[in-house]
């Protein structure tokens, strides 16, 4: 996975958006996350403020600690016909690339190294890339789902290169990193969906150039 920029939030702008925000109760929440015990490693205090009033931030972190319903369902992905190659091609990465980590971790292990279940895949994979300036671990945490965006990332560039595809694999990248995210305990678990939400949000916002 290539290497991807985030944008600087400049501290003027965070101070009156914060105070924006305070006026609906925003800043309550993000004071409540900011104070505890399990958030206090720099990575996530870096995030907190630099997306410290994002409400997808806000989201990931009441999914972290149990305060909403988890959200780790994958996007839906068309059938395997039999009927056409070419449909069967895209519908296979697709449901590969949209998938499980299990799910790809069986179809590389049985076809990466051959030129089936179709001809013309490309399954190779580079790990993760953290978000620039954020000096955020969970490389190795993140590596599977990583893994399973690189495939939807390089054959849908190829056979449909499109803006929603490219949104759907991160979508499916977002959800298999929570996935990775709600195994830890529940004290690793805050500043995990933290990280996953800024990984996320790097290929959201730097990824375009490698689709």
């Amino acid at each position: 996975m290539r290497s991807f920029k985030l944008p600087a939030l400049p501290a003027a702008l965070l101070s009156v958006t914060l105070a924006a925000c305070s006026q609906t109760g925003a800043p309550q929440q993000l004071s409540t996350y900011a104070d505890r015990p399990e958030l206090q490693d720099t990575g996530s205090q870096a995030i907190l403020a630099r997306y410290g009033n994002d409400p997808g931030l806000i989201a990931a972190l009441r999914e972290a600690y149990g305060e909403t319903p988890s959200i780790l369902t994958l996007p839906a992905a068309p059938a395997i016909t039999g009927l056409d190659l070419t449909g069967d091609r895209l519908a296979y990465i697709k449901r590969t690339g949209w998938g499980t980590v299990g799910n790809y971790n069986t179809q590389y292990a049985a076809y990466a190294a051959t030129s089936l279940p179709y001809p013309g895949l490309d399954w190779t994979r580079d790990g993760c890339s953290a978000p620039d300036g954020l000096g955020l671990g969970y490389r190795e945490d993140f590596r599977p789902a990583c893994n399973v965006h690189d495939f939807g990332y390089r054959n849908l560039k190829i056979y449909q290169r499109t803006d929603a595809n490219r949104a759907t694999t991160d979508d499916a990248f977002y959800t298999n990193m929570k996935s990775i995210c709600a195994a830890k305990s529940w004290y690793a678990r805050p500043a995990c969906y933290s990280a996953a939400y800024a990984y996320y949000q790097g290929v959201r916002i730097g990824g375009s150039d490698s689709f």
